[in-house]
Formats: C-alpha cells, structure tokens, sequence
C-alpha cells in the first residue's frame, strides 16, 4: 500500500511541476517582444533609398510593391522614426532574383504547382558610427496553381515579396 500512494504522490507531484511549468510558459510568452529590443540607443531615425530591380524579371511593378510595403512598415514600426532622407540608419534593398520553378514532378505526371523564389538583399547601415548593421539576402518562397499561372503567379510573387519585407523589418527590430 505504501508502493501504490508513494506512486502516486509521485504522480501528483509530477504533474503540478508541469502544471507550473506551462502556467510559467503560458504568461511568459505575452512578455516577450521584438519591438525595438535591439536597436542601438543612439538610432533614432531611418530613411529607405529608392529599391534597385536586379532581378531581370522585366516588371517594374515589384520594385515599386517592394518599396511601397517596405516604406509602409517603416512607417508603422515603432523601433525608428521613419524619414525620407538622411536617418541615423539607412535602408538599402535590391531585388536580386524573382523566378520560378518546378515542385517535385515524377515521370509520367503533369505538373500542377510551381514555386515562386523572391529574394532581396538588403543592407542596414548605421549613418551615425558609419558602419554596416547587415547586409543579407532575404529569399522566400510561394506556391501557385500552373493551370491558373497568368492570375496565380502574380499573387505567389506578391506573397513572397510580402514575407521578404517582413523578414527585413524583423532583422532591423531584432538585431540579427
């Protein structure tokens, strides 16, 4: 009998430590926050050059989706106050590569979905100190349907380019 409660007692005890530990997880997480955690204290300010279009893809509309999305984020991110010229932090984005390809097709079959890749690189420079934050290529991918590429594909660029610019804000927050 003894066996069987110190079994038990040990069960007990095992799932209130688990008990805490998610209760400890679950109020934590809401703590957390990248928003402005990272950046230099002497940063106050950052401006966005005009985004170069090396991607040989032939519209120039992505450039312009590119620098409208990353000028709108900037904007609305607290981190740094968003100018047009001159910040304490520069913004440098060209559009490298926008392509895409195929998913996995085996022999015999008809391909159904492609794969769009959008990357960017971007380089954050630190105009006060003069010297380069990080510059990185910033690559993500959509899918979309091949029988409806001519609306689809649009749509996947978009998509990639979307996740790319928010990639890019989070590393400027975030300090990678």
């Amino acid at each position: 009998m003894s066996n069987r409660k110190s079994a038990n007692d040990r069960r007990i005890r095992y799932v209130g430590i688990l008990g805490c530990v998610a209760l400890i997880l679950t109020l934590g997480s809401g703590c957390y926050s990248f928003r402005g955690s990272s950046v230099p204290p002497h940063l106050k300010t950052i401006s966005l050059s005009p985004v170069v279009d090396n991607s040989g893809f032939g519209s120039s509309v992505y450039r312009d989706v590119c620098s409208q999305s990353l000028s709108d984020r900037l904007r609305s991110e607290n981190a740094l106050q968003f100018v047009d010229r001159d910040g304490d932090a520069k913004l440098s984005c060209t559009m490298s590569s926008i392509h895409d390809e195929a998913i996995s097709v085996k022999v015999g079959e008809v391909e159904r979905e492609r794969k769009v890749l959008v990357s960017i690189e971007a380089e954050y420079y630190d105009a006060v100190k003069k010297r380069q934050i990080f510059k990185k290529t910033f690559t993500n991918s959509a899918v979309f349907a091949v029988a409806t590429a001519s609306t689809d594909r649009d749509t996947a660029i978009r998509t990639a380019l979307q996740q790319d610019v928010d990639d890019i804000i989070l590393a400027i927050v975030s300090g990678w």
